[in-house]
């Protein structure tokens, strides 16, 4: 998506959007995104901008559990 081409089906219809999320925050830090979506089938991603906030997600799972790793 990110390179402007839709994942599922191909379409090159695909906008972005960037923003800070005020739900999704780390001990009251507010955390940058960015959203994608395919305006032909209706597919959305959305990936946090802030490397710093991906490195608190780490330490905070450890510590409170509400993130689960995939395995």
């Amino acid at each position: 998506m990110k390179n402007g081409k839709c994942i599922k089906c191909t379409s090159d219809n695909v906008f972005v959007k960037e923003y800070e999320l005020n739900t999704l925050t780390l001990n009251g830090t507010r955390i940058a995104n960015q959203s994608y979506i395919c305006t032909d089938c209706g597919y959305f991603e959305t990936y946090i901008t802030d490397k710093a906030a991906l490195g608190k997600i780490i330490t905070r799972a450890e510590k409170l559990g509400d993130w689960k790793k995939v395995k």
